[in-house]
């Protein structure tokens, strides 16, 4: 304990007020502080995602690991004021829950959710790992919706890491960190029992709170709001066109909406919404061309990049896509980007072995144009930030192989021509030559590496992976 007092001693208010006027106020090009106002955690969230939802009456929901003491909070806003309705401590924590499963898989905590969800795509439901999961988390018929047990998170630890000896008398000895060992079938109907747990607790938070608010919308954020198959069951409940999920959900959207909560409280009508998340730099066609130089390489200069780019993943050619202002949160949406023919059944496995480098078994996503989306993929709306999972329709699964998950799950990013004109002129040409406007799109990165931000980083990642071409600005780079 005498660890965990010692870091309660570093995170007081005074302390933080002075770490900030130490590191970061002395870098400010003025005499005059500006003033330090403190916002909760959940509130931060709570903001962010009503504020950019664009949705004046609303019930909201944050979730996370925990914030403070907070795990879950429900709110509801009307008029432009958000009031705190409950809140759940810890040890009662869905982001506890799920990151300790993750990492007794062996992926690592707060990275690797996400392979978690992918895997439990492979499972199948079996009662007796039902029934040790919800020993862990359960649903109940009160006013608290759900229960952590305690005694899996502090009871006495065992040899095996952070687990306690409830833990690993239930579930066995963790796997090995990152070991690429195959999984069993049992293990990967655990971690479908994992999933689907998380979802009914999630739904039945949801259900609670709309019935107890009687609000028709819902918006939501919180790091456990990045499992976009969770979210999709939310979205699918309430109606994609109610549902708005905070794209920078986890605590990297918390700054966002601690300025969007100030901001509140002297407009309480002012509303702000990205028109995308485009935010980040970009770089000119003779910035990029001096680069291209710099690393020797042979180029050409394209009237229609977008084009060109089409016609070579029709031809099941591997492009790395460097465009315009990269992108804002976890996902790549189109600006930095590595670009797949999704018609080729053999090309995720291609993409995972030569070029991300990663598990044979996770899964890539679709782009697809708004208009043409609804023809392939069951949503309604639109879905911009590819954060929330629906299904394939009838037949898309063996037309589209390389983008449906083994479920029949996507996760789809609709593309308006508007926000990114290039990217949705590719997908277009490639409709036309495919007979469908849907690409696979996954980050220009490989495992374990941020995505690219730089030309020179874009230009690093294409020679030394499988990638066949790179469209960078208006430029055509091949091997």
């Amino acid at each position: 304990m005498n660890w965990q007092l010692k870091n309660l001693g570093r995170y007081t208010r005074e302390r933080m007020e002075k770490i900030i006027h130490d590191n970061l106020f002395k870098n400010l090009l003025t005499e005059k502080q500006p003033e330090l106002r403190f916002v909760n955690h959940h509130l931060a969230h709570a903001h962010s995602c009503h504020v950019l939802s664009g949705f004046q009456d609303a019930a909201i929901l944050t979730m996370d690991g925990h914030g403070e003491n907070d795990c879950t909070n429900f709110w509801v806003a009307e008029q432009g004021r958000i009031e705190h309705l409950q809140k759940w401590e810890i040890p009662h924590s869905l982001g506890w829950f799920y990151t300790m499963f993750t990492q007794w898989f062996g992926f690592r905590a707060h990275d690797g959710e996400g392979k978690l969800m992918g895997l439990a795509a492979y499972g199948e439901k079996k009662e007796d790992l039902f029934a040790k999961v919800r020993k862990v988390l359960h649903t109940v018929d009160h006013d608290a919706c759900y229960e952590v047990c305690p005694d899996f998170f502090y009871g006495k630890r065992g040899e095996d890491g952070p687990y306690s000896e409830e833990w690993l008398c239930l579930f066995g000895k963790p796997h090995s960190f990152e070991s690429n060992k195959p999984f069993s079938q049992e293990e990967k109907d655990l971690a479908f029992a994992v999933q689907t747990v998380f979802e009914e607790v999630c739904l039945k938070l949801a259900k609670t709170l709309i019935e107890r608010t009687g609000k028709i919308k819902l918006c939501v954020a919180g790091g456990s709001f990045m499992n976009c198959k969770m979210n999709g069951v939310l979205a699918k409940w309430i109606g994609y066109e109610n549902f708005f999920v905070q794209p920078a959900a986890g605590d990297n959207g918390i700054s966002l909406g601690a300025a969007l909560a100030l901001r509140r409280l002297e407009d309480h009508n002012g509303e702000v919404r990205f028109p995308n998340l485009y935010l980040g730099p970009d770089y000119e066609n003779a910035a990029i061309e001096a680069v291209l130089i710099e690393a020797g390489l042979s180029y050409e200069k394209k009237e229609n990049i977008a084009k060109e780019a089409a016609l070579l993943l029709f031809q099941s050619k591997i492009v790395g896509w460097f465009q315009g202002r990269m992108e804002a949160g976890a996902r790549a949406l189109g600006n930095r980007s590595i670009l797949a023919n999704p018609l080729n059944p053999d090309m995720k496995n291609i993409l995972n072995g030569k070029v991300k480098f990663r598990e044979p078994w996770r899964p890539f996503c679709p782009s697809t144009t708004i208009e043409n989306g609804v023809e392939y993929f069951d949503f309604s709306g639109a879905l911009p930030y590819m954060i929330v999972a629906c299904e394939a329709r009838n037949g898309i699964k063996e037309k589209l192989p390389s983008v449906v998950h083994v479920d029949n799950t996507v996760r789809v990013q609709t593309v308006e021509k508007r926000n990114n004109p290039k990217y949705h002129t590719l997908i277009e040409e490639f409709g036309k030559l495919s007979g469908y406007a849907v690409v696979l799109n996954t980050s220009f990165n490989v495992m374990g590496e941020p995505v690219v931000l730089r030309p020179q980083e874009a230009i690093r990642c294409f020679l030394n992976t499988g990638l066949d071409y790179l469209a960078i600005g208006d430029y055509l780079v091949s091997k």
